[in-house]
Order: C-alpha cells, then structure tokens, then sequence
C-alpha cells in the first residue's frame, strides 16, 4: 500500500487538471488511470475558451484540429443562424491527444502517472482514504479526488451515487469521426471551418453536431437519454442527412456511445477527505452539453480546497463543502439558466433567433458566453450595458432594412 497526500482516479481534463494543480501546490499526488494513454474518449472534441484559458492558453500547435471562432444554429423551417466573432471562442481536438497531454502535463509537474490501473473500490476512514485496483493493489491518502467520468466507480463506492443510473436524469449520446480530407471540411462547411454547427434531431429532444476538425468532421447526437433511445437510428439518420446536405461522403472510423451525466449542483459532491470533480460531479451544460471546460475549472476549486484544508488539517465533509459553493458561485446562475432554456425545447431558439440574428451586439454576447467571460445569466445585465454603444448601429441597421423593403414593394 502507498501513501499519497492526494489520490486522483481518472486521468480526463477534471483529474489531471486537479492533480497537476495539487503538485503545484507541492501536494504529493498520485493520478490513477485505467487505461494505457493514448486512449480513446467519446467526444466532440469541442473545448470551449473557459477550458483554454485553465491552462493559460499553453496547448501545443499540433494538437489544435481549429481554432473555432462561431457558432452555428439551425432551426426547423427557419435554417442557419450564425454568430461569428474576430475572437478565438475555442478549438477543437482529438480527446485521446489532448487528455494525454494533459496527463504527461501533470506527470512533469510531480504528479505520480499511473496507468493501466483500474480501480474497483473506494473506502473513507477517519484518518485516510484508499482505492483498490482490479490487481488488487490498494492506494492510500489524505484525500480522494474522483475524476472517473459519469460511469464513477468512486461516487458509487461512497454512496454519492445510485449503483443504477436514472435514464429521466441522464442523457446519451453517440459520436464518430468522420475521415473527409482537408477539402472535404471546407466543403463540408461552405468554406468557413471555424465554426461549430449545432443542429436538430429529427422527432427528438435532442440535438446533434458538426465540429471541423483538420481532415475529419467530428458528428454526433445527444438529449435526454429516456427520449433518444433507440440511439443508432436517430444517429444515422442524422449522419446521412448531413452527407446529403454537405455533399460529402461521410464512413464513420468508430462509433462510440457514452452517457452525459446532469445535475452536478443538485447533488453531493463532497464527503469527509472526499470531492468529485467533473463528469463525475455531472458538471455539464444542461442545455448545450458541454463539459471539458467546467471539468477543468473544478479541478482547479478541488485543489484549491484540498490545498487548504492540508493547511489547516480540516478532513471532514463541512470544511470540503467550500468546493460546492466555488463550484456553485462559477455555474450555478447559468446551469439554472440554461436548464431553464433547454427545457423550453425548439420553442424558445425559434423566438429568439431570427430577432438576433445577424447583430454584432448578438454575435459579441455569444463569443464572451463561450469564453467564459460571462454566464448565460449575465447576457440580460451585459445587453443593458452593452446596448447604448452599439444603439446607432442597430438604429441605422433597421433603418437600411425598413428602406431595402420599402423599395423592394414599390418595385
């Protein structure tokens, strides 16, 4: 049995971020990982400007597939709108590179890598805590830090989650890279490959999507999982209209399937020497999906706490709670927000799109929403701020468009 300050189980964004953190905080720190890195993730590979900005920005050239600077939504009967911006909103990467990266990071900053180490159990005692591997290895520490994704052996082990998943309160999804060419990307999105697509799911809740990689397009469908299943036709159906739609000829490498975990705030995250970062948390955009970057960010809040509580020798569960509330000041107001809007279906995009679409004010409120420079329920106080500056562009935009149509009827 070894002993660690820390135990992290789960070498993703959340667990390396976390343990890369903890060795900066001279922490003594082991990460636990199941398989051999390089491995594979199902992912869009989508990794929004919150999540760059974790790592100040330090990713390597060649792992960034695009640099992604808009977004695309499409709605039934009322098409495409787009919301473009002349800043890096965030980029995408292949997930088996970039979470190794991350790993190998964390590895030169002190951490003990190691992988091929499949935990099975996790236990919680007064004075320590320890995971037991599939070899039946054991590891021991000062504090557990659960990084293992939505699947968390570490959340069942303790309780803080069923053994059994909810299928009303989770969802799923089914991905696949798709092998186009470079020419066959800016075919495949009119020649502008810097902007992720969002799209709906024909007779589903869900919704699906396009992210431009160099030569590849990432594809994939996600909602709520008691709605989407069954999965593969609704996945497939998707994909062939999007290869008639683009005019591209779309064989998928490998499909994968994975579940979306939710409700990250509504839950217990923390126990006595104990905090789940991540997946594992279910810190995940209720209404777009998106993880990576708030993975990131809680790994941070969990070695931000730990590193204290090692400080002042606090273990228990009350002092650990500091987490939640970091966790929940970051995302709260804006996973309640979005839960909200996501819940509204198609109705609420369709009311609001076509009034904003095409406004510079609109595209700069998207662009600073993906950077994580404000939340989703920021944008009402960042329009009231925002609006005088832009008001005699708007008023001279609608002015332009109220005499275009007044000519176009005389004619």
């Amino acid at each position: 049995m070894s002993d660690y300050d820390v135990i992290v189980v789960g070498a993703g964004p959340a667990g390396t971020i976390a343990a890369y953190e903890c060795a900066k905080r001279g922490l003594d720190t082991v990460l636990l990982e199941k398989f051999a890195l390089p491995r594979e993730k199902p992912c869009g590979g989508a990794v929004m400007y919150r999540g760059v900005r974790v790592v100040n920005g330090e990713i390597p050239a060649h792992l960034i597939e695009r640099k992604i600077y808009g977004l695309s939504f499409t709605l039934p009967k009322l098409g495409a709108f787009e919301f473009v911006t002349d800043k890096l909103i965030g980029i995408t990467v292949f997930r088996e590179y970039f979470d190794e990266y991350l790993a190998r990071r964390a590895s030169e900053s002190g951490v003990t890598l190691i992988e091929e180490a499949r935990v099975v159990d996790a236990h919680t005692s007064s004075d320590s805590v320890s995971v037991t591997l599939e070899d039946r290895s054991e590891y021991s520490g000062s504090f557990l830090i659960g990084a293992d994704g939505v699947n968390s052996i570490v959340s069942r082990s303790l309780g803080l989650r069923p053994k059994r998943k909810d299928l009303n309160r989770h969802g799923i999804g089914m991905e696949a890279d798709f092998h186009v060419g470079e020419a066959g990307v800016e075919k495949a999105t009119d020649g502008n490959p810097h902007i992720l697509s969002i799209l709906p799911v024909k007779g589903k809740l869900g919704y699906g999507w396009v992210f431009p990689k160099r030569e590849h397009l990432a594809i994939g469908v996600a909602g709520p999982a008691a709605d989407m299943l069954p999965l593969r036709p609704s996945f497939e159906r998707f994909c062939e209209l999007i290869g008639c739609d683009r005019e591209v000829e779309l064989v998928p490498e490998k499909i994968r399937t994975y579940f979306l975990g939710a409700d990250g705030l509504q839950n217990k995250n923390v126990l006595d020497r104990v905090i789940l970062v991540g997946d594992a948390a279910g810190f995940v955009d209720p209404m777009m999906g998106e993880g990576i970057a708030y993975a990131m960010q809680s790994g941070v809040f969990a070695a931000e706490v730990i590193s204290n509580a090692m400080e002042t020798g606090q273990y228990n569960e009350r002092y650990l709670f500091r987490y939640q509330k970091l966790c929940d000041a970051e995302f709260g107001s804006s996973f309640g927000m979005a839960e909200w809007a996501g819940s509204q279906g198609s109705v609420l995009a369709e009311r609001l799109l076509p009034k904003i679409n095409g406004h510079p004010l609109a595209a700069q409120i998207m662009a600073q929403v993906a950077r994580g420079e404000i939340g989703y329920c920021d944008i009402p106080a960042t329009v009231l701020r925002i609006l005088p500056q832009e008001l005699p562009s708007i008023l001279r935009s609608l002015i332009r468009s109220r005499i275009s149509g007044a000519s176009q009827k005389d004619s």
